[in-house]
């Protein structure tokens, strides 16, 4: 407990020169959810998603329903704690979002939710920020600092573009002698209650309009306070100590209660809306709940993921909670009645536990959520390439900490040995030491909680590598000295030139097995879903939020594999960019050419269109350049807008969007894609709702996931009918490329998807299957004009293949039964012919692929690699979801003991027979199933085969099926 609440004190205390001058963009990763402490989180007013703030210098919001991350907002960006966020209001409304915490002139960030974009900057703090809380009507935010001060900002109404007037500070209140931890209005807004690590809580009656705050009562103890809050009617206030403690009492100033139970410190204090129960969270990971009756516990459970950093109670609802957990930043919901987990909010990232070396730049790795497991993976520096199989452990060597008569040996946290030397960390700087080993040369690396660093096994420093922005963990050395090989709990594993300091690349790699490999200059290569993990950040100024630019938006420019390797090779970017003679590019560059797109409607206010009415699409498009894609991405599937209606204005191209759609469904996201010869992007959604009272308008005045996921209007907004092309060959006029179960494959999936007819999320389901000798190449073709003829805006177009596939000049294409080796450009089908059918459709799509070489084609044949025809076809301007059998070049693995391929034996058990429906709501999700594949192949085929879905940025969810248990 001491430990961890000396690093959170320290979080606040360490408050000095936070901002030196910076730079204006940053390589930084996206791990799609938090990667580090969530410090707050909210409920939406409707409880349908929820708003978190982490230490990683991200706003993330989350939609309850679809389990998805729908919305990521990036603050200013420094190196360092610079930027992390601390502190969160959600308007009573959601509409806007306060945040503040370590950021540049202790800013308050006031964010409209609606367009993503910050409207104001309150400045007045000191120093960090620790604690927001807005009044119940909205008008009034409190905030909290580390200055000892608490201050009342006024906030006006919102209108279409910002705010409607300016807002300002009100009142500030200096009561305090330390840091202000916490802030808490009442319900009336009759009252502030504020605490502080100066071990008071304080109560104040406010004055009409904020004009005044008087103190009426103030409570002193001796230990520091970290939580406060005030019952809804008015009678209680609460207060939580470092030591654990929870004191009561009444507003008139008597002492009612100490709860004492807690095993940490108080983490988080909630009432319940009613007042009639209070939750306590500490840093143990426990959660207690008392009635405020008597003040006696009436239940407890442990979360059993350690730390507990933020909870919440669901809006008019006790049965409800999220909780953040975890130095990862995990967030669930809980059904607090029975005690589950039915929704989990993670990031995609891992961090990376073990290093082993082998002769060359294929190192072995563990990344894994647990510590000290063996190897189970490699990644090869040379090629760029992933080993996903589990390596023998005894062909990577383990770092040296005992060579030519030396040992290293760890005296305490911050002391290391060699021989008579010893070494010593800073305490504040580097932290404790947490790995160590020798170079060929007896030199010294040490891997430590703030810093890596080489030493001379006399003890003198030699250089720091500068890049890591967690902790560093492990460390290796290549075996001839040239290399440094780190990993860090900011997910990333690094090589360094040993002798330069420089660092090289860095390694991201996903718990679904995605990766992506980049320099500090922004070359990457990755697998075929590892792109969207990194990204540009550029800064914007105070009083703006930071630009994300994937780096899919000028891959043309930055997506280098042969650079990359060589600036590995070489051990240096210079001296790569002077034997590749390659011009660097600058990202303002580009940037400045990338098209821009205005929206003109729907707009934020405007937007309620009655379900068969139709909704205005207008907007104009400026580009540089002329435009070879511009598409209407109707809930993320894309439509191509001509581009004729062109115009040139001051050196610019314009294009002009102006269209009606028809709106089939209660709630329909539209975004725009435009793409010119150097770089592309996706806009921002605008969203057209129904309406009219429906359903959902119950969540105001309840929580009711069953009602949420199961109410007839919710079920009927999904009915859709499926078009499903189903292939599968196993016998070949050229019976050597023969398989045993691909037929059985498809034939199963036209089975599963057949008990899906009318049902409550489908209505028909309408099948082509094509088996063996109907599968030719005629055939298949007229299979996917089938889909073009017949697939509708409402329905869902399901393509399943297995199959060879293969590579052939640059080109990836799918087997038929008829295939010609000698001529496979003819004979064989084109996967950019499928793709072009896949993306035009107007419907969602799905595709299953289960098309990789199982080393029977030959050695005249390229290994069927799939990586960047996948990339293509599961981008935003295609708009596909794809899910693969396996990864890369890896073989596709079937036995008798299955009766079908490993990926089709998963897909009956988790669809067929419901085993994916985690959420235990009869709705298996594209995540939930997804998920089950993985596990279970992984499972089936003991390590050997790695299915990957791939989905657009667009689509945030998907519905593939439904349970025997949900009925007709």
């Amino acid at each position: 407990m001491n430990n961890i609440l000396t690093t959170l004190v320290i979080f606040l205390l360490c408050i000095g020169n936070l901002f030196s001058q910076e730079k204006n963009t940053y390589l930084v990763i996206d791990a799609k959810g938090h990667s580090s402490l969530v410090r707050k989180v909210a409920f939406t007013s409707n409880n349908q998603n929820i708003i978190s703030v982490s230490e990683d210098k991200t706003i993330r919001l989350w939609d309850l329903k679809s389990n998805a991350l729908i919305k990521t907002l990036w603050g200013q960006h420094t190196e360092g704690k610079e930027g992390r966020y601390n502190a969160l209001a959600l308007a009573p409304n959601s509409s806007i979002v306060a945040v503040g915490g370590f950021l540049e002139n202790n800013e308050i960030r006031i964010i409209d939710l609606r367009s993503g974009k910050q409207i104001a900057s309150l400045l007045g703090h000191e120093n960090v920020i620790t604690d927001l809380k807005f009044s119940s009507d909205g008008q009034w935010l409190a905030s909290a600092s580390a200055d000892k001060t608490a201050k009342i900002w006024y906030i006006p109404e919102l209108g279409e573009e910002g705010f409607n007037d300016e807002p300002y500070e009100k009142l500030t209140i200096d009561d305090h002698s330390d840091i202000v931890y916490n802030i808490d209005f009442s319900e009336d807004r009759t009252k502030l209650v504020t605490c502080s690590f100066d071990g008071s809580v304080k109560l104040y009656s406010m004055a009409v309009a904020m004009s005044n705050a008087s103190l009426v009562k103030v409570w002193e103890t001796n230990s520091k306070f970290t939580n406060v809050d005030i019952s809804n009617d008015n009678q209680y206030v609460v207060g939580g100590q470092t030591n654990g403690k929870v004191i009561v009492w009444n507003t008139n100033g008597t002492e009612v209660a100490t709860l004492s139970d807690t095993k940490g410190f108080i983490s988080s204090l909630n009432f319940s809306e009613d007042d009639e129960k209070l939750m306590v969270t500490d840093a143990k990971g426990n959660v207690y709940f008392y009635s405020t009756d008597v003040w006696l516990k009436r239940d407890t459970f442990n979360v059993k993921d350690g730390l507990i950093t933020a909870a919440a109670f669901a809006n008019k609802s006790s049965d409800y909670a999220v909780i953040a957990t975890g130095s990862e930043g995990n967030i669930k919901l809980w059904d607090l009645k029975n005690k589950k987990v039915i929704r989990e909010f993670n990031g995609e990232g891992i961090s990376n536990k073990r290093i082993g070396r082998s002769d060359k730049l294929n190192f072995s790795l563990s990344i894994t959520p647990k510590n000290k497991q063996p190897y189970n993976k490699t990644f090869d520096f040379e090629t760029l390439t992933m080993g996903l199989q589990k390596p023998i452990q005894t062909d990577f060597k383990m770092p040296e900490i005992q060579q030519n008569g030396l040992l290293l040996k760890k005296l305490n946290a911050y002391i290391l040995q060699c021989g008579t030397t010893k070494i010593q960390n800073d305490k504040n700087r580097d932290k404790g030491i947490n790995a160590y080993c020798f170079t060929p040369s007896d030199d010294i690396i040490v891997a430590s909680g703030g810093s890596l660093k080489l030493y001379s096994n006399s003890g003198n420093l030699i250089r720091s590598f500068e890049g890591h922005s967690g902790s560093v963990t492990t460390a290796n050395v290549s075996k001839e000295g040239k290399y440094l090989i780190s990993s860090s709990t900011d997910q990333t594993t690094k090589i360094w030139n040993l002798q330069t300091g420089e660092l090289l690349a860095s390694l991201f790699v996903s718990i679904s097995n995605d990766w992506v490999c980049w320099s500090p200059h922004g070359y990457y290569h990755a697998s075929a879903g590892g792109e969207k993990y990194i990204g540009w950040l550029k800064n914007n100024g105070v009083g703006n939020l930071a630009t994300y630019y994937p780096v899919s938006f000028a891959s043309k420019e930055f997506h280098k594999k042969d650079i990359l390797i060589k600036i590995i090779q070489l051990g240096s970017f210079e001296a790569a960019k002077k034997e590749m003679m390659f011009t660097t590019v600058a990202l303002s560059n580009v940037v400045a050419q990338q098209p821009k797109i205005n929206w003109i409607s729907p707009t934020f206010t405007n937007n309620v269109h009655e379900i068969g009415g139709h909704a205005k699409i207008e907007a104009k498009v400026e580009s540089s350049s002329k435009l070879k894609s511009l598409k209407l991405l109707i809930d993320g599937r894309p439509t191509v807008i001509p581009l004729d209606g062109l115009v040139e204005e001051g050196g610019k191209y314009i294009y002009s969007i102006n269209t009606e759609v028809k709106v089939e469904k209660k709630e329909v996201n539209f975004q725009i894609f435009a793409a010119n010869t150097t770089t592309k992007i996706t806009s921002e959604a605008r969203k057209v709702v129904s309406g009219g009272p429906t359903k959902d308008s119950s969540l105001d005045m309840s929580f009711d996931l069953e009602a949420m996921f199961n109410t007839v209007e919710n079920k009927a907004s999904l009915k859709t009918n499926i078009y499903l092309l189903a292939i599968g060959v196993s016998k070949y006029q050229n019976s050597e490329l023969d398989l045993t179960f691909a037929d059985n494959d498809a034939i199963a999936i036209a089975d599963i998807y057949s008990k899906q007819r009318n049902r409550s999320v489908f209505n028909e389901v309408n099948i082509k299957k094509l088996t063996n000798e109907e599968a030719n190449k005629s055939n298949i073709v007229e299979g996917f004009k089938w889909l073009s003829e017949n697939a509708t805006s409402k329905d869902l177009a399901i393509v399943f293949i297995a199959s060879h596939g293969l590579n052939h000049e640059d080109n990836f294409y799918i087997i038929p039964h008829d295939v010609k080796l000698d001529d496979v450009k003819n004979t064989a089908v084109s996967w950019s012919d499928c793709s072009n059918v896949m993306s035009s459709l107007p419907s969602q799509v799905l595709m299953y692929v289960d098309a990789c070489n199982s080393g029977q084609l030959g050695k005249d044949i390229t290994r069927s690699d799939n990586t960047e025809s996948i990339r293509q076809l599961s981008s935003d301007e295609n708009g596909v979801v794809i899910m693969s059998g396996s990864t890369g070049n890896e073989s596709s693995l079937e036995s008798p003991k299955w009766q079908h391929g490993a990926f089709t034996a998963a897909l009956i058990d988790g669809l067929g027979e419901g085993k994916a429906d985690y959420s235990r709501d009869n709705i298996i999700s594209l995540r939930e199933l997804d998920l089950f594949i993985a596990m279970k192949v992984d499972e089936l085929t003991e390590g050997k085969q790695h299915p990957t879905t791939q989905k657009p940025s667009t689509i945030s969810s998907m519905t593939i099926g439904v349970t025997s248990g949900e009925g007709n």
